[in-house]
């Protein structure tokens, strides 16, 4: 943990707290990540808890977060941003061109990391659809889900774009369940003992889930979402 010294120490001791907690109910949904993160901690007045984060890559990985330690350990705990800037250091830098899928992983994952820990309000399916719902009609389109996502992004469209893109995963979930009798987080945390160390862009990731599996669930799925019309893809109604 790095930047703890900005802040006094009452605050400094709940942000430790906080990111121990965030570190924990990752590692419990996810698995322990191979390589050691940097976590990286400065202060920023905001009216809300995070205001900013993003991660790094080069070197040892990193998290940085801008938070406002004006709010209490519980507002910290509740809010979404640690688990899902954690959850896009389970995977390796997809690269630009798949910057949507990187997102939408993430923008799922958040949510499961959330139940695991009790953090999460509702159910994880009401929490999804509630989420992914209002951006269903962005998709109901002869463009590919793909190229859908990257204008929705490019348009500064966030919430449609992550939201959009988290559904590939909702859906590789369902296949998961129906195929192989496992899931999408106890498939990511075997993934991080064997194969995540090694692997450095999308078509290793791919290559790595599909040979776990035996099958070509993912190289076919995102083959779609590259090359299939969306609306073939995306159902009218989320429930």
């Amino acid at each position: 943990m790095h930047g703890l010294s900005a802040f006094n120490t009452e605050q400094g001791k709940m942000l430790q707290s906080w990111l121990t907690q965030g570190v924990n109910a990752t590692r419990a949904t996810l698995g322990i990540y191979p390589t050691p993160l940097a976590l990286h901690l400065y202060p920023k007045k905001s009216n809300q808890p995070v205001p900013w984060a993003y991660t790094r890559r080069y070197g040892q990985g990193s998290v940085h977060f801008h938070v406002d330690p004006r709010f209490g350990l519980t507002k910290f705990v509740d809010d979404w941003t640690i688990y899902h800037e954690l959850a896009h250091m389970a995977l390796p830098y997809l690269g630009p061109e798949y910057r949507w899928l990187s997102e939408g992983f993430a923008s799922y994952m958040q949510y499961q990391i959330m139940a695991q820990s009790g953090v999460l309000k509702g159910s994880l399916d009401t929490g999804y659809q509630q989420k992914i719902a209002p951006h269903l009609r962005w998709f109901n389109s002869d463009l590919t889900a793909a190229s859908i996502a990257t204008r929705l992004m490019d348009n500064n469209q966030y919430p449609a774009a992550y939201w959009g893109s988290a559904y590939f995963f909702v859906y590789v979930d369902k296949l998961l369940a129906q195929k192989h009798n496992t899931s999408l987080t106890e498939l990511i945390t075997y993934y991080q003992d064997c194969c995540r160390k090694n692997d450095n862009n999308l078509t290793d990731v791919v290559t790595s889930l599909d040979g776990i599996l035996d099958d070509k669930l993912f190289s076919h799925l995102l083959e779609q979402y590259e090359n299939v019309p969306a609306r073939e893809l995306y159902p009218e109604n989320f429930d």
